[in-house]
């Protein structure tokens, strides 16, 4: 138990997965508003507003995610294109996984526990809640090692 305890206080209660997180909290937010706005602004026009939404506010959450993560909680020395691209393929394994992880969740959430959601329609963000917090240090741990790997003195 103390070398769980010790992992545990050595890589999440530090200054940086704080960082982290709230570069995660800010990202979400910006992917939200970006989402919401484009969707309403283009319901009539697309085909899947839903999915060309997200794809945009995807984008603009990663390059800002990218951004703020490089200067605030992994800096490194050096920036480049591949270090940025290598992070953005990190976002969309980590997209990729989390939908798929959502979507096993919320087959449970109705078939196993049985919660309907047209009587509990908050319980609808139970399964993307909990596939995105599983997937947080798995990111925190992926992003470490791509900072660092491509951390190359030019």
């Amino acid at each position: 138990m103390t070398k769980f305890w010790n992992f545990i206080k050595d890589n999440f209660l530090t200054k940086k997965f704080l960082t982290f997180g709230i570069i995660g909290v800010l990202n979400t937010l910006i992917h939200l508003l970006v989402y919401t706005s484009i969707y309403n602004e283009n319901t009539d026009k697309f085909i899947s507003g839903a999915f060309f939404s997200n794809a945009i506010a995807f984008v603009v959450a990663s390059v800002f995610s990218y951004f703020a993560n490089a200067y605030f909680t992994f800096k490194p020395k050096n920036k480049s294109t591949m270090q940025f691209s290598i992070v953005i393929l990190v976002f969309l394994s980590r997209l990729l996984i989390s939908s798929s992880l959502a979507e096993l969740f919320d087959y449970i959430v109705i078939n196993w526990i049985g919660i309907d959601y047209s009587i509990y329609p908050i319980a609808k963000s139970i399964a993307p809640f909990f596939a995105s917090a599983l997937l947080i240090p798995i990111a925190y741990f992926a992003l470490d090692m791509v900072f660092k790997k491509t951390d190359i003195s030019k």
